[in-house]
């Protein structure tokens, strides 16, 4: 007699059924794309990144770029553990579960890696609304964790030049681009970023020549969504063919309403949506609230093409991907895999009398 021997119902076995997970392509767990090495940031060796071959996709987990010594000096707030906040992470964090520091409050419910920081922070006070618990995933600056690294904000790490007003360098990117504050001349925010989420101009340390670099921002990808420079957001989305092109569609909820996510995408249209032809994403606040609360609110430049067709794909995507997920063998659907949803490998064990008799692999 043939048997699946699950988790649930042999935990004592070792390997029965696990998932294998996959690392995020473009750099995913650490960042390496196409072989290169990982970012090491330091405060004793300034990091000058790597011009060639661009543009490219950056890391989707790990360091994007590093912050500069100089920048680094502005910082007055203390880091827990008393750490180097030398690392700049990009946008998307790798996931939250009860497990988490000040986040009992989950319960069963996990929030995806893959989602940006924000957009994951306002899921967690959307499923813990009801616990009375105040939960900041970022600190005052905008970083967290062990090894510290900043993903948003970074409003400690530069000033306004008196002149320009522009926001002074914080860091330099993976490919030698500086990363600024989110203010350019005359001390606003820019409406001519690029899908990777920079621009051409001058900063106050160019000496006057107009260079590409990259800008601050309050919506993802807040610093680097990949190294440019591209004309279009879908250039961007060509760079992660895994994950942009084919990924996984998730649906998000917060306070605001319900939206769908393209998980480990980093590459945003002028909607803030990473799904093409969604729109404004309903999980997102109301713009007409963002307006009134920011007279100042950057309001993107992105060359896009949306159309109705477009959204109904989306949206039959998302809705094939659960229904695949649905019929997946119950024998193969461990409580592992309770209310989650993932990219990677399912693998199951066939025994039959005690003999190994084969292995499924199910893609995910």
């Amino acid at each position: 007699m043939m048997m699946v021997v699950t988790l649930q119902l042999l935990p004592a076995l070792l390997l029965l059924l696990t998932k294998v997970s996959a690392q995020p392509p473009g750099g995913g767990g650490g960042g390496r794309p196409g072989g290169r090495p990982r970012i090491q940031c330091s405060l004793t060796t300034p990091f000058t990144g790597n011009r060639s071959d661009t543009p490219r996709a950056a890391p989707l987990r790990g360091n994007v770029g590093c912050v500069d010594l100089a920048a680094h000096a502005l910082r007055q707030l203390p880091i827990r553990g008393d750490q180097e906040g030398v690392n700049i992470y990009g946008p998307m964090e790798a996931g939250f579960g009860s497990g988490n520091p000040r986040m009992a409050c989950l319960g069963d419910v996990e929030v995806p890696g893959g989602i940006d920081t924000n957009l994951a922070e306002h899921m967690v006070h959307y499923i813990c609304r009801d616990s009375g618990v105040e939960i900041q995933v970022l600190d005052a600056c905008g970083g967290h964790a062990m090894p510290y690294h900043y993903h948003e904000r970074m409003s400690c790490l530069f000033t306004a030049d008196p002149v320009t007003l522009h926001s002074t360098r914080i860091g330099t990117a993976g490919d030698g681009n500086g990363i600024y504050g989110k203010h350019v001349d005359g001390g606003v925010e820019p409406d001519d970023l690029d899908a990777c989420g920079g621009r051409f101009g001058v900063t106050p340390d160019s000496n006057g020549q107009v260079v590409y670099y990259y800008s601050i921002t309050s919506a993802a990808p807040f610093s680097v969504g990949c190294y440019g420079p591209v004309n279009s957001v879908q250039e961007c989305r060509d760079m992660y063919p895994e994950t942009c092109g084919g990924g996984t569609i998730e649906t998000v909820t917060t306070i605001y309403g319900t939206g769908l996510y393209t998980l480990d995408c980093p590459c945003f249209d002028k909607n803030q949506s990473n799904v093409i032809g969604q729109g404004r994403p309903g999980y997102l606040e109301p713009l007409e609230d963002v307006t009134t609360n920011n007279s100042n609110s950057s309001n993107y430049n992105f060359t896009t093409t949306m159309d109705d067709e477009e959204n109904e794909v989306a949206v039959a995507k998302k809705a094939q991907t659960d229904t695949e997920r649905e019929q997946i063998p119950s024998e193969v659907m461990s409580s592992a895999a309770v209310g989650t949803s993932f990219t990677g490998i399912w693998v199951t064990i066939f025994f039959s009398s005690g003999a190994f008799m084969g292995i499924l692999i199910l893609l995910q």
